[in-house]
């Protein structure tokens, strides 16, 4: 009886762990096939990234090693975007965020003022929908993403006139 009971926790083990690892495994494709995408965006202005930022399994953010371009690619079914920002030209940067009924994140973007255009460029990091309901790691990436553009960004020069 024993060994009955091994092997159906063995077997229910095997059930429950299959599906997890091909769902990890379609996953890591998926993410690799971004980087891959990414890398490509990029080699387009002969540069490369290295650090970068995914979430979901559509959506990716980097920066060019020698910190001049932001590249940006998020491929959704009703959102297919690739755009690339030279960070000497962004004066600011900062989220959009809006809330549903339920007081929950809905919709949150990453905007930049640019410095030279009259419009800002807007990078939509979550768009409340029937295959992505609740919000992951999109705040903290898009936070993070502030943050190291904010220290790229020239300093203002402070002129002190003593009299």
């Amino acid at each position: 009886m024993n060994a009955f009971g091994s092997i159906i926790g063995i077997v229910i083990f095997i059930v429950i762990l299959i599906p997890i690892l091909l769902i990890n495994n379609k996953l890591n494709k998926k993410r690799k096939r971004l980087i891959e995408a990414l890398n490509q965006f990029a080699a387009q202005e002969n540069k490369r990234v290295v650090e970068f930022d995914t979430w979901t399994d559509n959506s990716i953010i980097g920066m060019s090693t020698d910190k001049e371009f932001i590249f940006f690619i998020r491929d959704k079914n009703d959102y297919h975007t690739q755009i690339k920002i030279p960070v000497n030209q962004i004066k600011n940067s900062y989220t959009n965020q809006q809330k549903n009924n339920s007081k929950s994140i809905a919709f949150l973007e990453l905007i930049f003022e640019m410095q030279h255009q009259n419009e800002n460029i807007r990078l939509e990091f979550f768009k409340a929908d029937k295959r992505d309901v609740i919000m992951g790691d999109e705040l903290r990436i898009a936070k993070k993403w502030i943050a190291k553009i904010t220290e790229n960004l020239p300093k203002p020069k402070v002129l002190l006139y003593f009299t």
